[in-house]
Formats: C-alpha cells, sequence, structure tokens
C-alpha cells in the first residue's frame, strides 16, 4: 500500500496494523529546499527537470522548537504501530540527532533505547575534508523498542592473512585472538565447545573458526557492530539504482536493516518513504510493506521504482490530493487485429503511465504499464500499446517527475 498524505494522517489511518519495522527518515532541519532531478537523455544527455521534492525549512527564534513539534507527534504515531517485537529507526544527521533522541526517550522510556547506529554516508573529500573541522560524513539511526523488541544483527566476512591461519586436531581452519575480558567461567564454556588455545607456556587465546569463499580465501564471521563503514554512499551505486530524488538512501543500507529488524513476512512501515528504498528493500526481502509521503513527487518516484521492481503498488490520497492533469490519450485500431491501440499524446515525457483495460470498476486496475528507465533516454518509454479484447471504458493514468498525476477516460 502507498499512501499520499501526511505521516501522522496515515499512521493514523493504518493504527490497527502491527509492524515489526517502522523506519523513519524525515526532514533533518538543514533549512533547505531539496530539488528532484529527472535526466531526460540518460546519463550522457544535458536535458534535466528539476521539481522541488520537499522544503525542510523551520525559520523564525523557535524554528528548532517548531521542528520537533512536528516531529514528535509522528514519532509518537509510529510508535503505536509496533509489534510487540517491533523497533522504531529514526534516520537523521548531526543537526538533531541528539535533540530527537530526547524526544524518543519521552516516548519510549529511556529503557526503550535499543542502539545507536553511525554510518559513513560519505568519505571525507572536497570542501569538507579542507574545512576547519572533521568532516560531517556521518548520519545516525537511533533504534528504539519496547522490551520485547527483537533485532537480529547480521554477520560480515572479514578476509584473514592467510599466515595467521591455523587448523585444529580436526583440520579445521581458525585464527586466534587474546582472551581480553573473558571470566574463568566462560573460559571454561568455550573449552567444553573446543574454542580455547593454549599455547605452550600455557596461555590462553580464543579460537574463531574460519569460512572460504568460491576462491579458497579464508574469512571470519563477525558480528556487526553500531559503526557501519562497510555500506557504500549512493554515489557509488548502478545508475540504475538512482532515482534523481534528493537524500535518496541505498537499497543495501535499508536491505540490511529491514532483514535485522522483521522476519520474513512481517510488516514493514516508512511513513517518509521519499524515493521509495523502504518499500523496494522490504519487498525482496519477503516483507509486506505500507509506505507514505506527503510529496507528491515521492510518490510518484516510489511508484515508479516498484512497478520496475514488477510491483504495481495500490495508491490511497489521505489528506490532499495529488496534483492532477488532464491526459490526452487517443484509441485507434491497432495494426495487429482484433486488438485496439492506445496512444498516450501527452504527458509527452511521463515518468510512468497505465491503463486499466476495463477489467474491475472503481479502484483503478493496471492491466499494462510502462515506466522510464533509470539511466536511459525518456524516448525509450513506449508511447502506445495494444490491448486484446478490452472493455469500455478504457481509463488512462500517467505521472510526470513533479507528482501530478494525469488522466484520461477513453470509450468505444
Amino acid at each position: 500500500m502507498l499512501f499520499h498524505g501526511d505521516a501522522l494522517e496515515v499512521a493514523t489511518l493504518v493504527s490497527r496494523q502491527r509492524a515489526h519495522l517502522v523506519y523513519v527518515d524525515p526532514p533533518y532541519a538543514s533549512q533547505t529546499d531539496y530539488v528532484a532531478e529527472a535526466r531526460l537523455d540518460g546519463t550522457q544527455g544535458g536535458r534535466t527537470r528539476r521539481s522541488v521534492a520537499f522544503g525542510d525549512r523551520w525559520r523564525g527564534p523557535d524554528g528548532i522548537g517548531a521542528y520537533l513539534e512536528m516531529l514528535a507527534p509522528r514519532l509518537e504515531a509510529g510508535a503505536r504501530l509496533l509489534h510487540e517485537e517491533g523497533t522504531l529507526w529514526v534516520h537523521l544527521d548531526w543537526r538533531s540527532a541528539y535533540l530527537v533522541r530526547a524526544v524518543l526517550d519521552e516516548i519510549f522510556g529511556r529503557d526503550g533505547f535499543k542502539n545507536e547506529i553511525v554510518w559513513r554516508r560519505a568519505p571525507n573529500l572536497g570542501r569538507q575534508a579542507a574545512s576547519a573541522q572533521f568532516g560531517r560524513t556521518l548520519d545516525t539511526i537511533l533504534v528504539y523498542g519496547g522490551p520485547r523488541a527483537k533485532i537480529v544483527p547480521p554477520t560480515r566476512l572479514e578476509p584473514i592473512d592467510d599466515r595467521s591461519v591455523r587448523f585444529d586436531d580436526e583440520k579445521r581452519p581458525f585464527t586466534t585472538a587474546p582472551r581480553g575480558d573473558y571470566t574463568d567461567l566462560s573460559i571454561e564454556k568455550l573449552d567444553r565447545e573446543g574454542r580455547v588455545h593454549r599455547t605452550s607456556s600455557g596461555k590462553v587465546y580464543i579460537k574463531y573458526f574460519l569460512v572460504k569463499d568460491e576462491h579458497g580465501k579464508f574469512f571470519r564471521e563477525r558480528r556487526v557492530d553500531a559503526l557501519w563503514t562497510d555500506v557504500p554512499p549512493l554515489r557509488h551505486a548502478k545508475v540504475s539504482e538512482r532515482t534523481g530524488y534528493p537524500t535518496q538512501k541505498p537499497v543495501a543500507l535499508l536491505d540490511r536493516i529491514v532483514r535485522c529488524a522483521s522476519p520474513e513476512g512481517g510488516l514493514v512501515v516508512d511513513l517518509f518513504c521519499g524515493s521509495g528504498t523502504t518499500a523496494e528493500a522490504a519487498l525482496a526481502a519477503g516483507r509486506q510493506t505500507i509506505a507514505s509521503d506527503k510529496s507528491a513527487i515521492a510518490i510518484a518516484t516510489t511508484r515508479a521504482r516498484l512497478m520496475r521492481a514488477g510491483v504495481t503498488p495500490t495508491i490511497c490520497a489521505v489528506s490532499s490530493e495529488l496534483p492532477r492533469g488532464q491526459a490526452l490519450a487517443t484509441l485507434d485500431p491497432s495494426p495487429s487485429a482484433p486488438a485496439v491501440r492506445v496512444t498516450l499524446r501527452e504527458p509527452r515525457l511521463p515518468l510512468a503511465w497505465a491503463i486499466d483495460a476495463g477489467v474491475a470498476s472503481g479502484v483503478f486496475r493496471a492491466t499494462w504499464h510502462a515506466e522510464r528507465t533509470l539511466g536511459a533516454p525518456a524516448a525509450t518509454l513506449p508511447t502506445f500499446a495494444d490491448l486484446v479484447s478490452p472493455r469500455s471504458p478504457i481509463r488512462v493514468r500517467a505521472w510526470g517527475d513533479d507528482g501530478t498525476l494525469f488522466e484520461a477516460a477513453l470509450t468505444f
């Protein structure tokens, strides 16, 4: 489900749902208007279409207070959606993370705090590296939940120098580390598990068994901690992943969050969905998803993105209707009779367009759709479709880069 509306109204509307993960990537109080950019001629072309996706300005002497007054009730509404094992993840940066943590302490109680994850979202380059301060290259993700909240941290493989690899009596490869702060009782337990290595002098080390990759390289499987430096920024993602929406997060980041915070088949809710990264990651991981945003551009971008992933979401307008326009479409005989051809003439370069061939009434059901391929010229989007035995009326919807929804009805 994809909702066009304010996060607070959407959370109230779906209040009977129970989510294992509620992810919130709100405005950051950055005092900036963010512009979405559509490249109409692919990555090498010069033409672009720019539209303001959302504003993040909080003016006046109480600007930050107004920002927190906006955010607090929406976080509280998101918290009410949680399953007893669910967690709320709030993605911020240096501008407001410390303030929002105090708000979340108020909502959940201080015992509700689970983690503060630091994600290195960019390398320390350019102007920020040359400034008279440490580069602001980090984002903060605050994680809160109830007493039964469940998170399963993933593991990652760290390469091990072949010179550090040893083999036990059972020919199992391992490496060692000092015992550190393990108690004698813990050492006894590890010893029973075959995970203690003693040197000839009697010094105790802990064994860590290794795995091999397909090239025969040894790796140690280590659980991920709260410092995430292994998820590359969006600039390193494939062109086909980049939507042109500002503040877009990489799929790899949301894939990790979705998989460690929700079970397969569980519900994932994103109340500020932006470009739709959370929804795409959740669906790819076998989760159900509810996504919402009050930006028409966000809804158009998310819808087209999900269509490229093979999903046509149902869109519900909650508070205000999407901006609308009148599409120009024609119905003509098709060269491949007895089909009929629907041709979209305006808007000329839509982000996506779809046809309801009259097989259902009421809610628009897309029986055919096309969406712009990212990184490719907009001319690659087909402007006509041949339909076999459609029923009247045929409804056409087209989405513009600025979020405008164009509609037409064709009768015969």
